[in-house]
Parts: structure tokens; sequence; C-alpha cells
């Protein structure tokens, strides 16, 4: 008998405006959360070892909860929703496969799965949106979801052609009873038979996709945290976390000039600055790892512009108290499994391919190329993936 695995679900919720029409009564918003609870009630009754992640898109991507098999207080995440702009799907799928890569890289052996519910009013970036539900594929992450009202779209980008493509499921609905009752269905278990995990410790010789491709861009304050910067109102969420002050160190230009956050852990940071550690840090200077939840980021070309100066005229910054700072060793990995490591490299983000030694950390199993593990060791001398400290 097929014995089946413990799921990690990410629901996707979208908040964009069109959300707050009442052709679905009393609105499509409260409709959708109400089938959330039930989608939630209905996924934990099947496996209680299963786990939920919610996260909000409209024109801020959110997560409302990290994840959890508490039915009550996964339900009580809920009243954290806030309707934002219009949705970007290929932002909130980016976002969701972040956080399943990082379960999937700490435990590996499970079913990973993406719950879009929508009514499909959205912006999409189709090329953007083609490459991460390749990776999604890639990864074996099924993508499922629901479509509210609205004009079915039968494009190759649609929400049906991805869901398709992934292993997944489509429904489109046209009223409240039906959506309401029917989203129990997708609550069922998957089957992954013939699925890969790139992050077992039985990895076959397959390729693994790259996942540079997902970085998210940092989010600028909203509208209202505009009005009470302007109104004086100073707080340590207008500190940058790197240079732990309010005035950039590069441009000393204040928090309301170039302040932003980290979409994933909310620190506060300047763009000169984070453009400045990711000149410092990363292989690709356009995308990086939040210093403190190591979430990937992408930066704006402006940003960029301002940091054109030599790095050793950089300030130095310090990101961690030494005594928060956890230590780890660096492992050589034997020449003849090199081609069966998957992962890509924590550094550059490429693959393996038997040009150059390979290091594995002991504390979070990233993998580095030597060259970039000696890039690594000279900047940082930390995991540039947990932030570990190395010892020699």
């Amino acid at each position: 008998m097929h014995k089946q695995k413990i799921e990690d679900t990410v629901i996707l919720l979208d908040v964009s405006r069109s959300m707050l029409r009442k052709d679905f009564k009393p609105s499509r918003l409260i409709v959708e959360l109400q089938a959330t609870k039930n989608f939630i009630h209905s996924k934990l009754s099947i496996d209680m070892k299963d786990r939920i992640s919610i996260i909000t898109f409209g024109n801020v991507t959110k997560k409302l909860i990290n994840f959890a098999f508490e039915e009550e207080k996964l339900i009580k995440a809920l009243k954290k929703v806030q309707i934002s702009g219009k949705g970007l799907l290929q932002e909130g799928i980016a976002f969701a496969l972040q956080i399943l890569v990082e379960e999937m890289r700490k435990i590996g052996g499970k079913i990973a799965r993406i719950f879009i519910i929508t009514d499909n009013k959205l912006d999409k970036d189709v090329s953007k949106l083609k490459k991460i539900v390749k990776i999604a594929k890639g990864l074996g992450v099924f993508i499922d979801a629901c479509q509210l009202g609205g004009v079915e779209d039968q494009g190759e980008s649609s929400l049906k052609s991805i869901t398709q493509l992934t292993g997944g499921d489509f429904e489109y609905f046209n009223n409240s009873k039906a959506f309401i009752n029917e989203v129990n269905g997708f609550a069922s278990k998957k089957d992954a038979r013939g699925t890969i995990d790139y992050f077992s410790p039985n990895k076959n010789k397959k390729t693994a996709p790259l996942i540079s491709e997902i970085a998210l861009p940092l989010r600028r304050p909203s509208l209202s945290d505009i009005r009470i910067m302007m109104k004086g109102r100073i707080s340590d969420q207008e500190k940058c976390q790197i240079c732990h002050s309010f005035k950039a160190a590069v441009t000393e230009s204040d928090f309301l000039s170039e302040g932003c956050y980290c979409p994933s852990c909310d620190r506060a940071m300047h763009l000169s600055c984070a453009a400045m550690w990711a000149k410092k840090t990363e292989y690709k200077e356009n995308v990086f790892r939040c210093p403190f939840c190591f979430f990937l980021l992408e930066l704006p070309t402006a940003a960029l512009k301002l940091v054109k100066q030599k790095p050793e005229n950089f300030p130095k910054i310090k990101l961690i108290e030494e005594d928060q700072i956890l230590e780890t060793e660096m492992s050589l990995v034997p020449d003849d499994i090199i081609d069966q490591i998957d992962a890509s490299c924590s550094y550059c983000h490429s693959i393996f391919l038997g040009d150059f030694k390979v290091y594995k950390c002991e504390n979070c199993s990233a993998y580095y190329h030597e060259p970039c593990f000696q890039k690594i060791y000279k900047e940082l001398k930390a995991c540039r993936y947990c932030g570990a400290k190395i010892i020699l």
C-alpha cells in the first residue's frame, strides 16, 4: 500500500481591491475567507501532521503566518488580511516557493503545494511568471487554484495552464455557495509518486532548477507609513537594521527617502545599505539574501547607482551581536558525488558541474563552490545561508 506523505501547503490569498466586489454575497473577500477556513479545517481533519502557511498578495505580498498545524492559530491569522491594490501573481507564487524551499532544505520527503484563491483580476509579468512556474514544476511543487467569477483566461500563463503544468487542479466558480462547499475537495492529499525530492539524501542525478529567479523586490513604505514619517513620528521601525541608523551611512538620506523593508521578516533597511550589502556578499549584485532571515531579495537598478564606489570605502556593517552567532564547519564533498548535488550554490546560485571542489555547511547543508566558499570566508567568515560562523 502506498504510504501518504506529510504535506506543507501555502495558501495564497488574493487581497486585490477587486475582491471587495459584492457579486459573490456578501463579498468576494468574505467568501474567500470563509472558504479558506473550510479548507484549513478539512485539511487538518485529514491529517493533523500536515502544515499550512498563509500568504496574501495584492500590490504588497505578505506572510500572515508561517507553517503551523493548529487550526485556531491559522484562522486567527486571517484577521490580519488587508486589501491592497492589484495582485501581482508572480510575486505571490515566488514568495510561496521561497518558504517551501526553506522547509524542503530542513526536512525532505514531504509534499509541497500552493493553493491559490483569486478572482483573476491580476497583474502578470508573463515572462517572469513562466520562469517561476517552471521552477515550481522542477521542484515538484503542486499548484492548485480556485477562480471566483470573472472571465476564465485561456492563455499559456492562465491559472488553468499553471495548475496543469505542475500537476495541480483548477476550478472556476460563479456563486458563493458552490465555492464555499466545494473548496473542501482541494484539501485532499496529493499523490506524489514520480516527483523528485531535490533536497533528500537519496537524490538522483537530474539537475535541480536554479532558484535565484524567485527573488522578490524590497517593500517600500506604504502610504500610511509615509504619512506617519512626514508628521515627524520616528520609531525603530524606521531605523535601518544594517547600519543601525535613521540616516543612510552612504548617502545620508533619511528613511523617508530610501527606506524599505524585507517582505519576509519586515526588517527595515536603507536601499543604499541593502545595495552595499549585496555588492559585498553576492555574485549577482542585484540579487542577495536578507541579512536577517536569508530571504532572496532583488534590488532595483536605481539602488545600485547609490553605491558606485570601491568596496574598501564602504563603512563596516555589524549585523548580529557576537553572542548570537552560531558556529559551523565546512566539510569537503567527495568528488565522486558532486554530480549528485542538485541544489544550487548558496553564493552564486549556479549548479555544480564538477569543475570545482564543493563544500557543505554542517549547520544548514548549504553547498558552495570552492571559490565561492573562499569569498564568503574572506568577506563574512560565516555561512551565507544560515549565518553561522565558520570554524576552520
